[in-house]
């Protein structure tokens, strides 16, 4: 049976496929364009003061300041010379106190030597304990533990406060 379905496409023009659009110059003119869009934003941007111009406003960077501007430059410059001249002034007392920790740490060491110079004067002249009068531990009391002490009885009559004798009491 297929061959009398292609005796049919004989006598006619075959179907032929279509041939392909190449689609990359349209897909490069695309890109080219966004590329030149892109440029020309930049140059804009860079140049915004020459478009005010342009369009006849002036540029804020060249506007005077307001006077409440004026005001608070003036006190932040004030603040920052105060804040300037704190900060001479704790880095002055942070190099005394410094001065003073080496005087401190130099009196140390040196007293630290006097001491150890009195330590080894006083070392020889002490003369060693003979060898025999050293006593040997009882051996026996380290295994052997002590016998507990029994409480003392307290006394069941009166008591003499004051060392005053007392008088036996009829029960």
């Amino acid at each position: 049976m297929t061959d009398a379905h292609d005796e049919d496409w004989l006598d006619e023009d075959q179907p032929m496929s279509l041939p392909r659009r190449r689609r990359a110059p349209v897909v490069l003119a695309v890109i080219a364009g966004l590329v030149l869009a892109g440029a020309g934003a930049v140059l804009l941007w860079m140049n915004i003061d020459g478009l005010g111009k342009l369009l006849g406003r002036e540029p804020s960077e060249t506007a005077e300041p307001a006077s409440g501007d004026k005001a608070m430059l003036t006190d932040m410059l004030a603040t920052q010379q105060k804040t300037t001249e704190d900060l001479e002034t704790l880095k002055g007392a942070v190099a005394e106190q410094e001065e003073q920790l080496k005087t401190i740490v130099d009196q140390l060491a040196s007293l630290t030597s006097r001491l150890e110079e009195l330590r080894n004067a006083a070392a020889p002249a002490a003369p060693a304990p003979p060898p025999a009068a050293v006593a040997q531990p009882d051996v026996r009391a380290q295994v052997v533990p002590k016998a507990a002490k029994k409480p003392a009885k307290k006394p069941t009559g009166p008591i003499s406060v004051g060392g005053a004798p007392l008088t036996a009491a009829p029960h």
